[in-house]
């Protein structure tokens, strides 16, 4: 595991800076003490949960479970393994048994394409993330044509599933041309190791890369945002109803953390944390790499016209696919309100813009 260095403590400690406007707000107690659950992605290792990117760094500069106490409200987070974020994550929100979750926008898609409707909606964007496939190192396949009539492995129903979809569909190609495997992503990894697939369609290509066991046929890098994975923060439809306040509370303390990872100065800090689960610094530096993006930009939480067109192109993709079995009015399912409060509170106004803001790579039309 890796220990957090000192300019990741002090780095950090940085965005207490914004707690001092945001201190000023001072909502009333209107409950007794409740819990404020956020469902994050999380690796173990040794057996201990391990949260990075700005889920660690809100949890670690600690104003949000301070600011939280004052009002009455507990903060604990869930953790969701990589092996199955979207199920667990789904299911507790069906369930109610969180407020809020970090997680890609295909579950969430699912989740709410059901006959129950809108249950969730995107507070905040983020992204975009790249999605790819890999064959062993050996082998002689070069493109996803070549992949034809062999084993595949993915698992479904996660966000880069969509990316694979707009692949075959360029390629005249659909699930029936392959022996598909619907696996998760380290049994993914796994079988490709072991030479048990012949293909992988996956988030996380270079540890494997790197070890001599597969290479890249074909990513997103490059390709029209459509293409590509965002995530997102998302908060259950009825709590946000419900508590404006609290939302309005968690949102503004994320879009302060997503300030802060947006700054050239952090950026090493900011790589740092996502070593906590034992991935390489090398590996991370080349996920984060978009000829097209820049690291400020990257972190931008705004719903520009090029996101709000990506999660409606995702909804009516999914639901041509029927991945998801009705249709999903985009303007239930985004709240942009509370981010741009948040925006207006923390004096970011013009901080990003809307032109730049998850504007992904490649100038190719939109499918």
């Amino acid at each position: 595991m890796v220990t957090l260095s000192t300019h990741v403590r002090v780095a950090l400690g940085g965005v207490l800076l914004i707690a001092v406007v945001l201190a000023g707000w001072g909502w009333h107690v209107t409950h007794q003490a409740q819990t404020i659950r956020i469902a994050t992605v999380t690796a173990f290792v040794q057996g201990k949960p391990q949260r990075a990117g700005l889920d660690y760094v809100v949890e670690t500069q600690g104003w949000l479970k301070s600011e939280l106490a004052k009002r009455g409200y507990k903060l604990e987070w869930v953790p969701a393994p990589n092996a199955a974020v979207g199920p667990v994550i789904n299911e507790a929100f069906a369930n109610h048994a969180i407020e809020f979750a970090s997680y890609g926008e295909l579950p969430a898609l699912i989740l709410n394409g059901t006959a129950a409707g809108v249950r969730t909606r995107l507070l905040l964007p983020w992204g975009p993330g790249d999605a790819y496939v890999l064959v062993p190192a050996s082998s002689e396949i070069r493109s996803i044509n070549d992949l034809k009539g062999r084993k595949l492995a993915i698992h479904r129903g996660r966000p880069w599933e969509i990316p694979l979809l707009h692949l075959l569909d360029q390629e005249g190609l659909s699930y029936a041309d392959f022996q598909l495997f619907n696996i998760n992503p380290d049994a993914g990894a796994a079988a490709l190791t072991a030479g048990a697939v012949d293909g992988l369609v996956t988030i996380s290509p270079y540890e494997l890369v790197d070890k001599g066991i597969a290479k890249v046929i074909w990513s997103t890098k490059g390709k029209p945002l459509s293409w590509h994975t965002l995530g997102g923060f998302w908060g259950d439809r009825g709590f946000i109803e419900t508590h404006p306040d609290i939302t309005q509370l968690v949102v503004t303390a994320y879009v302060a953390a997503a300030r802060w990872a947006s700054e050239d100065a952090h950026r090493q800090a900011f790589i740092e944390l996502g070593m906590r689960n034992g991935t390489a610094a090398t590996i991370l530096e080349r996920q984060y790499e978009d000829p097209a993006l820049n690291w400020h930009d990257r972190w931008s939480p705004l719903f520009s016209d090029a996101v709000i067109a990506h999660f409606d192109d995702a909804a009516r993709y999914a639901r041509a696919k029927n991945i998801i079995a009705n249709d999903i009015d985009i303007h239930q399912l985004l709240d942009p309100e509370p981010e741009a409060k948040a925006m207006t509170t923390l004096g970011l106004e013009g901080y990003w813009t809307a032109s730049a803001a998850q504007s992904g790579a490649g100038d190719a039309p939109r499918k």
